[in-house]
């Protein structure tokens, strides 16, 4: 429990102020990014009428250079200045949805897709928080909350992230147009809010030939994180193929399924959306009671087995109710596995690590979105559906091999099983 400066128990949390600026910020993206996810698919499908094939190209642009990016500035993060790296990225956004306003000229639009990453954080379902600004946030959070259960920390930005999401999904009932400057002007806003925030230098050990015990200690350390980013990209490719098989497409696969309105399909994710934050708040008791690991296995062992049911919800209904299912223990996931991934790999490697799992996520999620628009031009679309769940139960398989099961306890303390 936090206290407050006199000792006494505290319902906000006593986080340094750069925290509050970066959720914040991540909160205001989030509505923007809620409202892309849902319209910027129905936009180019029923507005530009753009084949599905089209579309999927245009998504697997956006998932295709969002895991080359993550990868340069997440590195790029870990050894220069995190503050003007999240910048950069941060500026991505309002660019790709400011294109969308002013053309519907193809190559400028795949070009938006490259700067927004809409084949990532392009559907409420993935989970998606920002894609190549993503990797250079969670570690600069990651700094600032030594000593902190860090599982509680992105558990409240991702609460914050669903929520907003939830509420940008309703702008669906907007116009394109209104909502594409609302959007834009929201992602342009937290670009602003973030600039106050401290730039803290990464802090790195210089090993020192005449300490021979001191380098091979070192050398263990580096082992240990190149181990365990390997095994974060294997997981992250299989993550990213079952998520880019499908969620890019959630909305266009809704109003076909179901016959049903631009608002209507904004209603539905954003009945998701508020479950999935509030599902969120589960995540630091369920990392407490289970473990890091178990709590990212159990919550997608359900999500994997609701995701099989969503093509055949033929009534609004069925359809709201699978999809919260998915949605919600799909996203409470995510906490726990980003403070798995900052708990294993060292404080000089963790724009590295997340940056690498993003990019091993969204390369191959790329080559799924593409050829996913292609199967639902040509196939039954339970078929993606159908791949994307056998990938999902070999990715959880990996998990329980992978990695060890650390207990986060009350104060920030790790136990590691």
């Amino acid at each position: 429990m936090q206290v407050d400066s006199r000792g006494s128990p505290s319902i906000v949390p006593n986080w340094d102020r750069d925290v509050w600026l970066l959720l914040a910020s991540r909160g205001v993206r989030s509505i923007a990014g809620g409202a892309l996810g849902v319209i910027t698919g129905l936009y180019l499908y029923y507005y530009l009428h753009l084949s599905l094939t089209a579309v999927g190209i245009f998504f697997g642009v956006g998932a295709f250079t969002a895991p080359l990016m993550s990868l340069l500035f997440g590195r790029l993060g870990d050894r220069y200045s995190r503050k003007a790296i999240l910048l950069l990225t941060l500026s991505f956004l309002p660019i790709a949805t400011a294109i969308l306003l002013l053309t519907n000229y193809y190559p400028l639009l795949l070009l938006a897709a490259a700067l927004g990453g809409f084949g990532t954080a392009g559907a409420l379902a993935s989970g998606s928080v920002g894609a190549v600004a993503a990797p250079v946030q969670t570690a600069i959070l990651a700094d600032k909350t030594e000593g902190l259960d860090r599982s509680m920390v992105y558990a409240v930005f991702n609460l914050v992230s669903g929520a907003s999401s939830a509420i940008g999904a309703l702008l669906a009932n907007l116009s394109y147009r209104e909502a594409f400057y609302i959007a834009l002007t929201l992602s342009a806003v937290s670009f602003f809010i973030v600039l106050p925030i401290r730039d803290g230098r990464v802090v790195r050990s210089n090993r020192r030939v005449d300490d021979p015990g001191g380098n091979a200690k070192a050398e263990t350390v580096v082992r240990r994180d190149l181990a365990y980013i390997r095994r974060f990209a294997v997981v992250g490719v299989l993550n990213g193929t079952a998520q880019g098989l499908v969620t890019p497409f959630l909305p266009i696969i809704f109003r076909q399924v179901l016959h049903v309105s631009n608002g209507v399909v904004g209603d539905i994710f954003f009945i998701g959306g508020v479950a999935a934050a509030l599902a969120s708040l589960t995540a630091p008791y369920f990392s407490r009671m289970l473990g890091l690991r178990d709590a990212i296995i159990l919550p997608r062992v359900i999500s994997t087995a609701a995701l099989i049911l969503i093509p055949f919800s033929t009534s609004l209904s069925i359809a709201v109710i699978t999809y919260i299912i998915y949605v919600m223990f799909r996203v409470s996931s995510l906490a726990p596995q980003q403070a798995l991934m900052m708990e294993l790999v060292g404080r000089g490697n963790r724009s590295t690590v997340t940056g690498v799992n993003q990019a091993a996520r969204l390369l191959p999620s790329a080559a799924a979105t593409t050829s996913s628009g292609v199967m639902l031009d040509y196939l039954p679309i339970p078929v993606p559906f159908g791949i994307a769940f056998v990938i999902n139960v070999l990715n959880i398989i990996l998990y329980r091999k992978y990695f060890p099961n650390p207990r986060p306890l009350h104060g920030g303390v790790t136990v590691m099983e």
